[in-house]
């Protein structure tokens, strides 16, 4: 049971670090740069993070 929330987690994060990403970017391309460049940095470690999870599953 703690193995699977182990990695529930991660995935969870992830996603979540993704779906922030997305807004930041957003708020980058209405003109606040700084926002955007935390959005681009936020979708890839989302990524890697989700893609890690996969491959441990796998």
């Amino acid at each position: 049971m703690t193995e699977a929330v182990g990695k529930f987690i991660p995935i969870f994060v992830g996603l979540l670090l993704i779906l922030r990403g997305l807004f930041w970017i957003v708020d980058g391309k209405n003109g606040n740069k700084r926002s955007y460049f935390f959005g681009i940095a936020a979708i890839v470690i989302g990524i890697i993070m989700f893609i890690t999870v996969i491959f441990q599953v796998l």
